[in-house]
């Protein structure tokens, strides 16, 4: 999985154990930062995750013990996630692998490493709190875990959780309310400090929630595979505006232009020409509405697109090709590749990562399998009460 997103002034690209750290007007390359191959190196201890009765044995039948176990210290580390804390002073990373949680201090300079915490499972998302005092990690059980960024050895805290995979997360300014969205179509809004309360659910979305987006004190933005674009006062749980999109959508990024009323929301969409689309969000007389949307159709074929980016003039896009990150750059304006960052700074990024290969991560698990177990039972109903009928007589 690539991550890719833009914090003024850098835009920062992460793939395999590596994290650049960019000038996003020509690329060059400010800052890097290189994960160990083994975190154990580092301090990292790896978590026990707790067991799952499906996948333990049967009693009469012993477990194979003749190919040997596949320890921590021997599977590749790889970034999941990674973000900034909003004080820009910390960085956080999740990797897989070696499931872990790296702290950098990312003043002066050269980012410093401050802590490597075990994960018992994968990361799904990751959102500093709003002062930096703590980071929330998902994983992809749904279960929701807050770790101290000054008391490093403090053990993580079990906030709340999920009944599948959580792909969102927001933590509200004012520190009263965590939202997360999950694979059953929900968004779920929780009290803070009292975890255990949920304050209320937004519900509207048929498929996967893949997106949020806070736009100000009560309103959030969300996408899903369901083909919308939906906002919500989340206080209320009520939907303020439904919007159809072209295709499923699995990524969401948002730029502020008037704080509280004028946003730019881009989104990536799954399996479909158009690949991201840009939206203006306009909150007018307490309503909000659709202004301006553009289409930007990136390069078809080959070429897998896995995240983006988006400034004032760009989009920023990373995809797969023939197993390796590629990153290109289209203006906003006209939705055509930018001729306006040099050839040289765009190789010299994907120079990084020439050593790395790159799978696209298959969406496609995230739709919900539906099975139609009705149709054969109605069928055999209907012949049964046929079979029961008496035969009419010529007679």
């Amino acid at each position: 999985m690539t991550t890719i997103f833009y914090v003024d002034p850098e835009l920062v690209v992460a793939q395999g154990r590596t994290l650049l750290f960019l000038n996003p007007n020509d690329l060059q390359i400010f800052k890097e930062i290189k994960l160990p191959v083994d975190l154990t190196t580092c301090g990292f201890k790896p978590a026990i995750a707790e067991p799952n009765n499906e996948e333990q044995p049967p009693a009469d039948k012993p477990e194979e013990t003749s190919a040997a176990p596949t320890t921590a210290s021997t599977q590749e580390v790889s970034i999941l996630n990674a973000c900034y804390s909003p004080d820009r002073q910390l960085i956080a990373v999740t990797t897989a692998g070696q499931k872990a949680l790296l702290l950098y201090k990312s003043r002066p300079e050269h980012a410093q490493l401050l802590s490597v915490r075990a994960l018992a499972r994968a990361s799904s998302a990751l959102t500093f709190a709003p002062d930096s005092s703590s980071v929330l990690v998902t994983d992809k059980t749904g279960d929701c875990y807050q770790f101290d960024c000054v008391k490093h050895e403090e053990p993580a805290r079990l906030l709340l959780g999920h009944l599948s995979i959580v792909y969102d997360i927001l933590w509200t300014p004012d520190l009263k309310h965590i939202i997360t969205c999950d694979r059953d179509d929900k968004i779920r809004i929780t009290n803070y400090p009292e975890t255990y309360d949920i304050h209320s659910y937004c519900l509207g979305h048929k498929e996967f929630v893949s997106g949020l987006a806070l736009l100000n004190a009560d309103h959030i933005v969300s996408i899903s595979g369901d083909k919308t674009l939906r906002i919500w006062n989340y206080i209320a749980g009520k939907q303020l505006l439904h919007h159809e999109l072209p295709a499923p959508a699995v990524r969401l990024q948002l730029r502020e232009i008037q704080p509280g009323h004028r946003y730019q929301a881009a989104v990536l969409f799954y399996d479909h020409e158009a690949a991201i689309g840009v939206y203006e969000l306009l909150l007018e007389e307490g309503s909000w509405r659709i202004g301006k949307t553009q289409l930007v159709h990136a390069e078809s074929g080959t070429w897998h697109i896995s995240n983006f980016a988006i400034t004032s003039e760009r989009i920023y896009v990373a995809g797969v090709l023939e197993e390796r990150l590629t990153l290109r750059v289209y203006n906003i304006s006209d939705g055509e590749s930018s001729s306006t960052v040099p050839e040289g700074w765009l190789n010299m990024v994907h120079e990084q990562f020439v050593d790395q290969t790159c799978v696209p991560e298959d969406l496609s698990v995230w739709f919900k399998k539906r099975f139609d177990n009705v149709s054969d039972y109605l069928e055999r109903k209907k012949r049964r009460i046929e079979d029961k009928q008496p035969k009419n007589s010529n007679n």
